[in-house]
C-alpha cells in the first residue's frame, strides 16, 4: 500500500514538472508564454482558459474609433462653432408686467394672532 502511495505521488511530480517545462527563447514577450500556456493540450483547462483571456486584449485589439486632425483644422473649426452659436443667440426685449399677487394677504409681522376654534 505504501509502494502504491509512493508512486502516485512521484507520479504526480512528474506530471507537474512536464506542466511547468514550457520552453521559450531567450526573447520571448509576456503575450508569448500566454500563447505557449493555451496552446498546451497538457494544461489542465481553467489554466488554458485564463492564459487565453488575459492574451485576447493583446492578439484582437478592440475597435476605436478615432479622428485624425490638424491643430488649424481645430481652430478653424472652433472658429466655425463660435460664429454659428453667437448668430443663434436671440435677445428679448421686453418689458414686464406686474401681475396681482396670488393667494391671501400676508399678515403684519406687529398684528395680533388669530386663534382658530375646532368646530
Amino acid at each position: 500500500m505504501l509502494d502504491e502511495t509512493q508512486a502516485m505521488i512521484e507520479s504526480q511530480r512528474q506530471y507537474v514538472a512536464e506542466l511547468d517545462a514550457i520552453v521559450l527563447s531567450a526573447d520571448a514577450v509576456s503575450l508569448d508564454l500566454l500563447q505557449a500556456i493555451y496552446r498546451d493540450p497538457r494544461q489542465p483547462l481553467h489554466v488554458r482558459m485564463r492564459a487565453a483571456m488575459a492574451a485576447l486584449p493583446f492578439e484582437h485589439p478592440k475597435l476605436a474609433v478615432t479622428a485624425i486632425t490638424t491643430p488649424a483644422d481645430f481652430a478653424a473649426r472652433l472658429d466655425a462653432a463660435i460664429r454659428r452659436s453667437e448668430a443663434a443667440r436671440v435677445t428679448i426685449d421686453h418689458e414686464p408686467r406686474s401681475l396681482p399677487p396670488a393667494g391671501p394677504e400676508p399678515t403684519p409681522v406687529g398684528a395680533p394672532m388669530v386663534r382658530l376654534r375646532r368646530l
